[in-house]
């Protein structure tokens, strides 16, 4: 499914494993299976271990299946350029041409917000806006 991580702490292997995910969303230019995989290796790291394979949601195409990505107890909002997943923790947002993808750049900066909100997700890879 994913390209193995070396051997590191769980909580410093799932931000790793978002983080990929993050920026392979924001390099992506439309939906793809490789994508969901990616998306759903860093969502759910023990399947990404599993040897047989794993059948993912298509996050990257469908808005459901990409709202299934944000955290319990957070809300999702959007406008024309953003979705933003909202909760206790604070928002996060993602910016993309394709809405169901910026869904899911907004729901795993916020999972990984809402797993440790004073973790290094300022490092997370973010989009660039021209001002």
């Amino acid at each position: 499914m994913a390209e193995r991580l070396p051997q590191l702490d769980p909580d410093r292997r799932e931000v790793a494993l978002m983080s990929r995910a993050i920026k392979a969303c924001m390099l992506a230019t439309a939906a793809s299976r490789g994508l969901d995989a990616t998306i759903c290796a860093a969502a759910f790291p023990s399947l990404a271990e599993m040897e047989e394979r794993v059948r993912a949601l298509r996050y990257s195409r469908i808005w459901k299946a990409a709202a299934t990505l944000v955290p319990a107890g957070c809300w999702i909002e959007h406008d024309c350029d953003d979705v933003v997943v909202c909760g206790p923790d604070g928002e996060a947002r993602g910016t993309h041409d394709i809405f169901p993808i910026a869904l899911c750049l907004a729901a795993m900066r916020a999972r990984v917000i809402a797993h440790e909100p004073r973790a290094p997700h300022q490092d997370l890879p973010q989009e660039q806006f021209n001002v």
